[in-house]
């Protein structure tokens, strides 16, 4: 009788232990880095930007002269096209100029990756990475160890929606950022 009570007490701390995981990550995003953004050469936009918020933040960096140049990322539609999100950018006073695109990535790494030979060929040093607040922990791992000789800095933007939304985004930032260290990406 007592092994029973042992393994009900035990599954019972393992319940309660996964459950207090589960809602910390809920309510904390993975953590990053927070420096302060005086000037970059350039702004990048991470794909997944579904109500615009981070390319709209890279725009008033650009107007407010903080960074002259836009990188917008991503192939797919709407907030996952760079092509849609250069778009706003022009809207909200960017010129077509200013702004780079990067358009066959569809997830994080490869944002970072197809944004690399840009930032390369420019000589950039110190890029702001514009992302969301529940995204900045695993984006700025990713390219910190991706491309280590930039200065990142931390541009995040509020995460959009009601909570049980980001609750439910944050929770799956917490396992894909496992998953990009099980494969090595941060």
């Amino acid at each position: 009788m007592s092994g029973v009570r042992t393994a009900v007490l035990a599954a019972g701390v393992g319940v309660g232990s996964t459950l207090t995981a589960v809602a910390y990550g809920a309510a904390h995003p993975p953590a990053w880095s927070a420096s302060p953004l005086v000037r970059a050469d350039a702004a990048l936009v991470l794909s997944g930007d579904v109500d615009n918020l981070r390319t709209l933040r890279a725009a008033a960096l650009y107007r407010d002269g903080a960074c002259p140049w836009i990188v917008l990322t991503g192939r797919g539609y709407g907030g996952d096209s760079a092509v849609a999100l250069s778009l706003v950018a022009r809207q909200a006073g960017v010129p077509a100029a200013a702004i780079r695109t990067e358009t066959s990535s569809t997830t994080t790494r490869e944002n970072l990756e197809g944004a690399l030979p840009i930032i390369r060929a420019s000589g950039w040093k110190r890029v702001a990475l514009v992302t969301n607040e529940s995204h900045m922990g695993r984006a700025q791992r990713a390219a910190r160890k991706l491309i280590p000789d930039v200065e990142w800095v931390a541009v995040p933007v509020e995460d959009p929606g009601p909570p049980a939304r980001i609750y439910r985004v944050r929770l799956e930032e917490w396992l894909k950022l496992a998953h990009y260290a099980l494969r090595g990406w941060v």
